[in-house]
């Protein structure tokens, strides 16, 4: 296996390390970072709110559902300040506590086939991983445990493998299999002495993209995988200049992530033996603060929707 990019989130103030810093205690009692007071909000591609999802609250992590029906995402109460995960109806907008432990609990993200949920929490005092089914219906179940705090990131779409990152100094992207003893050993997707955050599979499984300071600057990268023998090829540096968080379309055809700037943007994408990326394509600035978003899995770019949590004005 190549080395790939499991990070080393160089300072609070860098890119990469604000989203990966696990709040200390301070933040548990002003809020983490990335949390906005306000609604999901849907924006189309030239930044226009085009709807909501659930009532006004404090948002932060989120994810939607590989068909698009639902949307689990970790929510503040505004009187205990508990940090927990509901799922929100896309359609009715209807809202189902998902978690009600008095840990924190953050990270959605979805099974492939949208029948299973994982999240981390600190009910056990470090961050570890666990898993629900989606209708709420069920114990939780520990999915990973280790002596690191670690954070969910995406789901392969054949269910084989969940890529985590840990939470530190370094911070470090890496590979697990879906299955096994609750202590399994994961697998560096990068050289550790690089800091690295936010993967996400490709739709079709053969590609990752990530953030990282590999290159010597906060960039988004892909990198080939193959999911045969669970290893993954060279980095392909994507953006110049800066850039997080980055999300694919349904069809895997385009790459969008956060601009140093603040601007969502757009890259397409030509897979082949090696992979092509097009100029970016500045769409519309970001909520202001943000961190952490999803896309729609619509496969047309016209009706691509973006959500993140937005001030409700």
């Amino acid at each position: 296996m190549h080395a790939a990019l499991p990070g080393a989130f160089l300072a609070a103030s860098s890119l990469v390390g604000v989203l990966a810093q696990q709040p200390p205690a301070s933040a548990e009692r002003t809020g983490a970072r990335g949390a906005i007071d306000g609604r999901l909000t849907w924006f189309d591609r030239r930044g226009a709110k085009v709807g909501t999802v659930g009532e006004p609250g404090i948002y932060r992590t989120l994810t939607i559902s590989p068909d698009g029906k639902r949307v689990a995402a970790e929510r503040t109460d505004r009187e205990t300040q508990n940090k927990d995960i509901w799922i929100f109806d896309v359609s009715s907008n209807a809202a189902t506590r998902f978690t009600s432990d008095p840990a924190w609990e953050a990270f959605p993200i979805w099974s492939h086939d949208g029948s299973r949920i994982l999240f981390t929490s600190n009910r056990s005092g470090v961050y570890d991983l666990y898993e629900k089914p989606s209708t709420g219906a069920g114990d939780e179940q520990l999915f990973y445990k280790s002596g690191e705090g670690k954070a969910t990131n995406s789901w392969s779409p054949d269910g084989r493998f969940l890529i985590y990152y840990s939470i530190g100094q370094p911070t470090h992207l890496r590979l697990l299999a879906a299955t096994g003893a609750p202590d399994r050993q994961p697998v560096p997707l990068v050289d550790p002495k690089f800091g690295s955050v936010t993967a996400r599979f490709s739709p079709d499984g053969h590609w990752i993209a990530y953030t990282s300071n590999e290159s010597s600057k906060n960039e988004v990268s892909v990198r080939p995988f193959d999911s045969a023998t669970g290893s993954a090829g060279d980095p392909i540096v994507i953006t110049n200049g800066g850039g997080r968080t980055p999300l694919w379309s349904g069809d895997g055809k385009e790459l969008f992530f956060i601009a140093a700037d603040g601007m969502v943007t757009a890259v397409d994408i030509k897979p082949g033996v090696k992979l092509q990326a097009g100029p970016p394509k500045p769409l519309f600035p970001a909520v202001a603060g943000i961190l952490f978003w999803d896309v729609s899995p619509d496969r047309s770019g016209d009706q691509t929707r973006f959500l993140m949590p937005a001030p409700d004005k």
